[in-house]
């Protein structure tokens, strides 16, 4: 194993797209133990009352990544999410018009290392928006990370909510429509999988996204990955 360093020819744009991607795998890896030691300063420094006052917010605000979270347009829509989806580059590819009038749950998979994808298509940017108009994604993740202070305003700010059956309820049931519930299907589990060359995928006993559909009422939008209202007229 050896480090290979890249060619100093490299164009100007590519590298600004790898320095994107790297503060994002910083992001997802170390900022939540980064945010819990900068709490921890607060509290036994000289400004543990600003801690105090924070743990405060925390517990009148406990519910909200159960509620639809609290997104950010403006975090969502920072430029150095346009090079973190160039670098790939991630794309989302429309198969099928949803009517932005109805609710539906999205099956994403796989997971991937860093769910790079999904994170890229319904996090950052228009790109979900332009493809479905009207529709409003909200990514489910594990319940753990909206307990890290700091660190779970900055996930809401970019649209993830809790993957707890509350808080897909609460999508699913928006009376108005216009929301789209995306779970990763392989969950945590499946991102231990995921090697060069090889796509695996644990989806035969992770039947939870099928019984939430069954309890909101959804069935199957013709043969794409979505669910749709029973009261509509596919």
């Amino acid at each position: 194993m050896k480090v290979r360093f890249a060619p100093i020819n490299v164009p100007l744009k590519r590298r600004i797209q790898t320095v994107a991607v790297l503060q994002w795998i910083f992001s997802f890896l170390l900022l939540a133990q980064f945010c819990c030691g900068l709490f921890a300063l607060l509290i036994l420094g000289n400004f543990w009352f600003l801690g105090v006052l924070y743990l405060l917010w925390m517990y009148h605000d406990w519910e909200t990544p159960c509620t639809g979270g609290r997104r950010s347009q403006w975090v969502r829509n920072w430029t150095v999410w346009n090079y973190f989806r160039e670098y790939f580059p991630i794309q989302l590819i429309k198969t099928s018009d949803l009517n932005p009038k109805h609710n539906y749950l999205l099956g994403f998979h796989p997971h991937g290392v860093l769910v790079a994808g999904a994170f890229g298509n319904f996090c950052t940017g228009p790109t979900f928006k332009n493809l479905f108009p009207g529709l409003t994604p909200y990514l489910h993740i594990m319940p753990i990370w909206f307990g890290c202070p700091f660190f779970r305003e900055y996930i809401m700010c970019a649209g993830m909510v809790s993957a707890s059956k509350e808080s897909v309820s609460y999508v699913l049931n928006n009376v108005g429509g216009g929301h789209a519930s995306i779970i990763v299907i392989g969950g945590a589990e499946e991102s231990l999988n995921a090697h060069p060359g090889s796509l695996t995928l644990n989806i035969l006993k992770r039947k939870g996204f099928i019984k939430m559909a069954l309890k909101h009422g959804y069935v199957s939008h013709r043969g794409c990955p979505t669910k749709h209202n029973l009261n509509t007229d596919s």
